[in-house]
Order: C-alpha cells, then structure tokens, then sequence
C-alpha cells in the first residue's frame, strides 16, 4: 500500500505541471492600428475668368439740387423727403403775390410802350407823305424814323421784363425736374429762402442706375492698355467689359453691369485713375453712398483648380496634403489664387494626375499611409462667384 501511494505522487509530479501550462493563456501579441482613410480628388485643368477686384463708392445716375431761384416766404411744402417723385411734381411753392404784382406793372409798360410805338409809327409816315410833297426835309424824316425805332425797342424791353417777371412767377412753384427719390427736406413753411443766394431745398437723385466708382493704379493701367492696344471697351467696335458687383451683406458678386467710362489723366497724387461702371438699379437694392466690391472680367485663361477646403496654411505658407505613390502622405506648398465656387486656383505646386486629400485632412500628416478613396465628382466650376 505505500508503495502505491509513492506511486501515485510521483505521476501526480509530472502530471500536474503538464496540466497548469496547458491552462495559462497564450502570451498577447501588437496588432497595429488600421490605416486612416481619406478621400482624395485630383486637381481640374479648365479655362477662368481672367478678372481683376477692386473697391468702388456708389452714387445715383443723376443728381439735381433743388433750390429757391426768387426770393421770397415759403408758403407750401408738398414732400416731407425720402420719398420717391415723378418729373413735373409740384414740391414746394414760394408766396407769389410780389412777383404776379411785378407781372401786372410789366403788362402796362408793354402796353404804354406799344401805344408810343403806335404814334411813332403814324409821326413817322406823315413825315414821309410831306417829303414827297416837298413839305418835310429829309432831316426831318429821319428824326421821325430815329423815335419810331426807339419805340420799337421800349415796346421789346417791355415784352422781356414782362418775360422775366412771368418767369419769376414759374419759379415760385418749384417742380421735380426728373423721376428720382428726393432727400430730407430742412427747410419750413415761413421760412425765407433764395435772400442772400439759392437757397438749396431738397436733392433728387436718379437712382434707377448707379454708378460705381473705383480707382486703378498705374501699374495695372498699364498693363491692361498694353493688353488691350490702347484702347478702352466699347471703342472702335470692341466689346464692352463685364464688371460684377458685391455688397457689403452679399457672397460673391450678383450684380451684373459694365465699364462706363474712365477719366483722361492720371491723378498725380495717388497714382491712380478714376473709372466708372454702370449697373441697372429697377428695384432701387444698391444705395448712392455704398461702399462696395467690384469684379472685373478681362477674358478667360487656362488654370489649375483644386477644392478649397484642401488648401490650408501655416507659417512657412499655403499647402496641400496629396497622397503618394506607395499611400504615403506628403506636403505640397502651392502658389494660389482666387476662388471660383468653391474651388482655388493653384498657380504652381500640382499637377494634373496627384491624389489631393479633401476630407480626413484632421487624421492625415506627413509621412503616413493612408487608404485613400476617390471623390465621386470634382467640383471645379470655371465661373467666378
């Protein structure tokens, strides 16, 4: 029986250790983490707008000043101001009874003039029936002429006076002179106006187009009369030039005009010249006064376009994150230029045919492999906004 129980324990002795190892877990092994996916587009080759920006001051296409042409108390103020007016309204009315009184002393002096021009005229024709009768010299003759002709020319300065104090009655009932939205209005009934000079009344501005006014500098004045020969839009039969416009609480550029016109020389003092684009304004959205943000087109050109939202800067520059060859990332610094909807235009740091990552831009970084996944489309329209 002891025999057996030594037995025992020394096959327990190598059992038990074969058994607890076969127990223990296997020994954990690294799994590298999955590579970040990115979504990639290659950069579009398409003709853009070749355009130039620049800032503008608004103003109406027409200004008019209203003032008080004759002197006199205002006796009726037909507009509070702000508001808008047709040509030939009636706007403010200045105490008439003076210059109607003047109307009147004129008409008698028209009158008194024409009866002593009519009894020069009969002095003057007996005159020449005596003459032919040898009863009158030719002395006397020319005497009576000399009256008649002086009686004729009282009778034409009493018909101008009368003119003139007519026309000062005109001007006491001062009209719009054109359609437009006139401004505030400073002056009150019983008010004297038009004593010391023309009293200024109101403004009417024309704001049914609106001219933009902006300043190009030298060197780009330059440059573009050498594009375009020395010549301005609209000359000789050229076609006009395109210009947009921006507002203040406006993206991109909705409003469609043209170049106008640009002044004859260069202001010596800034270097600039001053040119004007016109825009139609039937709703009355853009407001003399503004400043605004003006596009000109000059033509199309060929250019590189990639989505704006891979473009991305720090200190050394702007930079795009394309994806190599063996899916590694790399750094590319790029040369840009404007937007087009979305799009930028990269002048120089990529080409046609490299994969530029537009969305996992956060998990991308120089140096790492990264699966990388074509957009379905790429967005690279070639119109400016």
């Amino acid at each position: 029986m002891r025999c057996l129980r030594h037995r025992l324990l020394v096959l327990l002795s190598f059992v038990l250790p074969v058994i607890v190892s076969a127990c223990k877990p296997p020994p954990a092994q690294f799994a590298p983490p999955p590579l970040p996916e990115v979504t990639v587009a290659r950069p579009v080759a398409k003709e853009i707008e070749r355009t130039l920006e620049f800032t503008a001051t608004t103003r109406g296409f027409e200004l008019v000043e209203i003032r008080a042409r004759v002197k006199g108390f205002l006796a009726k103020r037909l507009v509070n101001g702000g508001g808008r007016v047709s040509a030939g309204d009636l706007l403010f009315e200045i105490d008439p009874r003076e210059y109607q009184a003047a109307v009147g002393q004129a008409k008698a002096k028209l009158a008194s003039a024409d009866s002593q021009l009519t009894i020069a005229d009969l002095t003057l024709q007996r005159a020449e029936d005596a003459m032919r009768q040898q009863a009158a010299t030719q002395q006397e003759v020319d005497q009576k002429k000399a009256l008649r002709d002086s009686a004729k020319a009282d009778v034409d300065l009493a018909k101008a006076l009368l003119q003139k104090a007519e026309l000062d009655v005109e001007f006491t009932r001062i009209r719009a002179p054109m359609d437009g939205r006139i401004g505030l209005v400073d002056v009150d009934v019983g008010e004297l106006v038009g004593a010391a000079d023309a009293t200024l009344l109101a403004t009417i501005i024309n704001d049914s187009k609106i001219y933009a006014r902006f300043e190009i500098d030298e060197r780009t004045l330059l440059d573009l009369r050498r594009v375009f020969k020395n010549k301005r839009p609209g000359e000789d039969g050229r076609p006009e030039l395109p210009v947009r416009m921006q507002l203040a609480n406006e993206i991109g550029f909705p409003h469609e005009g043209r170049y106008d016109r640009g002044a004859n020389t260069v202001d010596t003092s800034t270097g600039t010249l001053l040119t004007d684009a016109i825009f139609d304004n039937p709703t009355g959205t853009i407001v003399p006064g503004l400043f605004t943000r003006l596009q000109a087109v000059f033509g199309t050109e060929p250019a590189m376009l990639v989505p704006d939202v891979a473009v991305m800067s720090d200190q050394i520059g702007r930079y795009v994150l394309i994806v190599g060859a063996d899916s590694k990332v790399e750094r590319r610094d790029v040369e840009v230029g404007q937007v087009f909807d979305r799009s930028r235009r990269v002048n120089q740091g990529v080409s046609a045919d490299d994969l530029v990552i537009v969305n996992g831009l956060q998990r991308a970084r120089p140096g790492i492999k990264v699966i990388a996944k074509e957009a379905e489309s790429n967005p690279a329209p070639a119109t400016s906004p």
